[in-house]
C-alpha cells in the first residue's frame, strides 16, 4: 500500500514537472516566433525593392535559427554519464572483444564516447535516444542481466548494425566482409559459453 502511495506520489510530481517545463518551453518558443516576427516586420519596411520570394526565404531562415537557439535550452539528450561497468561477458577471444569495441560499444556499453555533436540539439536527443535503446537491447557492460542476443549475428551479418549514418560520422567502425564473420562467429562462442544473465 505504501509503495503504491509513492509511485501516485512520484507520478503526480512527473506530470506537474512536465506541465511546467512545456510551459516554459512554449512560452520559449512563442517569444522566438515574436522576436521573428518583429524582426521579419522590420525588414519588410525597408525592402521597398526586395522580391517577396527573397522575403519569404529569409522570414523562413530567421524562424529556423530561433527554433535552433530555442532548442538547444531542452536539456533531453545532454546527460552523457556512462554507467558503470558492472560485467561483461567472458569473451571467446580479445579480437573479438575488439571488434565489439569498434562497431558496437558506443552504442552497446556503458563505454560510450560521446562526440562533440552530441552536445547540439536536435542531434543530441536523436544520439541520446539512440544510445538509450542500444543498452537497453543488448549491453556488454551489463552481462549479469537477461539480454536479446538473438538477432546480434544476423544484424551484423546483413550489415544492419552498426547503422549506416553511424559509419559515415565514425569512418573506422565498419567492418569488412572477413571481420563480420569473425565477430559473428565470435559472438555465437561467446554467447554460448557466457550466456547473458548468468
Amino acid at each position: 500500500m505504501i509503495e503504491s502511495g509513492w509511485t501516485l506520489a512520484a507520478g503526480i510530481v512527473a506530470v506537474v514537472v512536465g506541465a511546467l517545463y512545456s510551459l516554459l518551453l512554449g512560452s520559449l518558443l512563442a517569444a522566438a516566433w515574436v522576436v521573428v516576427w518583429l524582426l521579419a516586420r522590420r525588414w519588410h519596411r525597408g525592402a521597398e525593392g526586395r522580391s517577396r520570394g527573397k522575403q519569404v526565404v529569409l522570414a523562413m531562415l530567421l524562424g529556423l535559427g530561433a527554433l535552433f537557439i530555442v532548442a538547444q535550452a531542452v536539456p533531453y539528450g545532454r546527460s552523457h554519464t556512462n554507467p558503470v561497468v558492472v560485467k561483461e561477458p567472458v569473451w571467446d577471444s580479445p579480437a573479438t572483444r575488439a571488434l565489439a569495441v569498434k562497431s558496437c560499444f558506443d552504442c552497446h556499453s556503458n563505454e560510450t564516447t560521446w562526440p562533440w555533436y552530441s552536445d547540439i540539439a536536435p542531434v543530441s536527443w536523436l544520439a541520446y535516444d539512440h544510445v538509450v535503446e542500444g543498452r537497453r537491447t543488448l549491453n556488454f557492460s551489463e552481462w549479469n542481466r537477461s539480454q536479446e542476443v538473438d538477432e546480434a549475428a544476423e544484424t551484423i551479418r546483413e550489415g544492419s548494425m552498426p547503422p549506416r549514418y553511424y559509419r559515415l560520422l565514425h569512418p573506422g567502425s565498419g567492418l569488412s566482409d572477413a571481420e563480420k564473420e569473425q565477430l559473428v562467429e565470435g559472438f555465437r562462442v561467446t554467447f554460448q559459453a557466457s550466456p547473458p544473465g548468468g
